[in-house]
């Protein structure tokens, strides 16, 4: 079976990988230019999935590392044909769709600090070089010595981890066909 799967985000390239492994073709259609860039999502790893064979690539902490660096190294590790700067939509010739983004109201802001000058956030991840990762509703407040990277998502708490959008991959490839 031919299947397409739209996002490379976690959750579409768990998706494509519990497909090849299950005897699939997949193509993944992406509309972003890189697979992981912008971070719209938080690198918050809560240990229910594995992803300790990415671990070198990651910088994995005690409950944190680099998810774009994650999305990167699981493409690779996939044989899969990545469609980048392409709509899902109206690609004809699949026997199934699965669509992996979400959707969400929720805005989130997130900045990167290093470890000792992060203040109190809704969601905090430590990634193991240093850094730590943190995600606020609402403003986002100042930090001594200033945040290295910003950035903002939508997204809802229950789906904000790793390891959520790792097992909703799955839960999606596993889903019956249509």
């Amino acid at each position: 079976m031919h299947i397409l799967v739209i996002g490379a985000g976690l959750s579409g390239l768990s998706c494509a990988k519990a497909l090849t492994e299950a005897g699939h073709f997949v193509t993944v259609a992406e509309i972003r230019a890189e697979i992981g860039h912008p971070q719209v999502k938080p690198g918050w790893v809560t240990h229910g999935q594995s992803i300790s064979t990415h671990a070198d690539q990651i910088h994995l902490g005690s409950d944190g590392c680099r998810r774009p660096w994650l999305a990167k190294s699981m493409a690779q590790q996939l044989d899969v044909e990545i469609l980048l700067r392409t709509r899902g939509e109206g690609l004809d010739g699949f026997d199934r769709v699965i669509d992996s983004r979400t959707y969400s109201e929720t805005t989130w802001e997130g900045g990167v600090t290093l470890a000792g000058r992060q203040p109190p956030a809704d969601i905090t991840a430590h990634r193991g070089d240093g850094t730590v990762e943190c995600w606020f509703q609402g403003t986002i407040p100042e930090v001594d010595g200033g945040w290295l990277e910003r950035f903002t998502g939508r997204f809802d708490r229950a789906d904000a981890s790793v390891d959520a959008s790792i097992a909703r991959g799955r839960r999606l490839a596993s889903e019956p066909k249509a």
